[in-house]
Parts: structure tokens; C-alpha cells; sequence
């Protein structure tokens, strides 16, 4: 199967493009991929392309798109997830797995209970390099479509915003959370916690902003670990 590749730009059929400098990088330098062998191309507004590399060069690779494949491979229920910010490799993950799992986009929260605190060009940096991680994500898993990372938000700040109607926020010891809440339903929000949990007023904010608690059981998620095995247990629970 041809390796597959993310790049923000329009093709069309028959029509040689250089790809940009991460792609070319990334085939040329890293993979050492030779001119004649075919890959898929995709730019994240759904479907993917069958391509060809023509030409190999220091400043980039040139590819020749052959045929469009109209796969989307989006999951059928848009999930948000808004997750804490966490520490290391750990957050890497939890965006690759939650990338993987089907989160139509993912937001990073400010909580209480963070163990890590960005500002200014350090945040930024950040935020750009868990934009790739996702990206990255989508190449290996087939997605075609990329989940945007947003933030860094307060949790107060996100809880009072445009939020879809059915919301859900994680919490050890709650009630299970019922499917048939999902019946008819096509877009959510949900909500997982830093390490240490969400403090009382937090709960106390989300609550009152319409979300509602459920646990998958009585054993505490680590904060990596949560979104993923939720988005695993809404799929189940949505059939798909």
C-alpha cells in the first residue's frame, strides 16, 4: 500500500506539483523515496489522490497526481474533545490516539489542576507541534480529514461558548452514561480532566453550562487516557 502524505494545497489530475517543504522533507530526506514510485496525497478537504513522484530535487519533491479517490473515512459522529493540557510525550499521545479514534477537532484546556502551564511563543510552538502530531496521525490511520487542535482556553472561557448540544464531562464514580442519549444526535462536546481531576467549582461551572457526568466505572483514568478510551466506548455505543 502507498505510504501516504499530508500537504495544504489543491491537486488535480495530470498536473505536476511541488509539494511543500514538510512532505518533501519528509519523502526525500527521511523515507529516501525514488522518482517513479507512487504515494497518496491528501489535503485535508476529503478524498485523497494516487500520485507519482516525477522529480527529486534540495528544494522539493515534484509529484504527478494520477486518479481522486472520494474516501472520507470521518467518523459519523463530530466529537470535540477538550482535553487538559498534560505533561511530555503523554499529550503527544493522547492527540495521536484521539486523532486515530475519530475527535473531529480537540481543544486544550487551562484547568486548576494542570501540571503544565504554556504562554506566548513557547505556547504557540506547542500548539504547531500537536497541528502535526494530529497530522502525522491522519497519514498512518487513513483519515483524510484533519482534526484541528485549538487552544490554549481557560475552561471557564470554553465552557460559556458555542458548544453542541449534548455535552458530556468524565468523572470517576458518576452514573454510566446511557447510549440512547445518542440516538438523533450528530455533533457532541467531551470533556475529560488534568491528573489531579477537576476541582469542585470546576464540576460545579461544567454543570451548570449543561454538561453531564458519566464514568465508564469506578477506576480513575490517567488524564492520557481518558479521551481515548471514551471516543473507544462512544463508538461502540454509536454502533460504528
Amino acid at each position: 500500500m502507498p505510504r501516504r502524505f499530508f500537504d495544504d494545497q489543491d491537486f488535480h489530475s495530470g498536473q505536476a506539483v511541488a509539494l511543500g517543504a514538510s512532505a518533501s522533507h519528509h519523502i526525500g530526506k527521511v523515507l529516501r523515496m525514488a522518482v517513479g514510485e507512487e504515494l497518496v496525497v491528501f489535503n485535508g478537504r476529503g478524498g485523497e489522490w494516487l500520485a507519482r513522484i516525477t522529480a527529486i530535487n534540495k528544494k522539493a519533491v515534484t509529484i504527478e497526481p494520477q486518479r481522486f479517490a472520494d474516501e472520507d473515512r470521518t467518523a459519523p459522529l463530530a466529537v470535540t474533545v477538550a482535553l487538559p493540557m498534560i505533561k511530555g510525550e503523554r499529550m503527544d499521545y493522547a492527540i495521536q490516539k484521539a486523532t486515530e479514534l475519530g475527535a473531529r477537532s480537540l481543544v486544550i484546556l487551562d484547568t486548576e489542576r494542570c501540571e503544565v502551564r504554556l504562554k506566548g511563543e513557547r505556547q504557540e510552538k506547542k500548539l504547531g507541534h500537536w497541528q502535526q502530531v494530529a497530522i502525522s496521525a491522519c497519514e498512518q490511520c487513513g483519515l483524510n480529514r484533519v482534526p484541528q487542535i485549538t487552544g490554549v482556553r481557560s475552561l471557564k472561557d470554553w465552557l460559556s461558548g458555542n458548544l453542541p448540544g449534548l455535552r458530556l464531562i468524565a468523572h470517576p464514580g458518576k452514573n454510566p452514561f446511557s447510549p440512547a442519549a445518542l440516538k438523533g444526535v450528530a455533533e457532541l462536546a467531551l470533556l475529560t480532566g488534568p491528573e489531579g481531576g477537576f476541582s469542585d467549582d470546576e464540576l460545579r461551572a461544567a454543570e451548570e453550562n449543561g454538561f453531564v457526568a458519566f464514568a465508564l466505572g469506578n477506576r480513575v483514568l490517567r488524564a492520557e487516557t481518558a479521551p481515548v478510551a471514551l471516543l473507544a466506548a462512544l463508538w461502540a455505543w454509536h454502533g460504528r
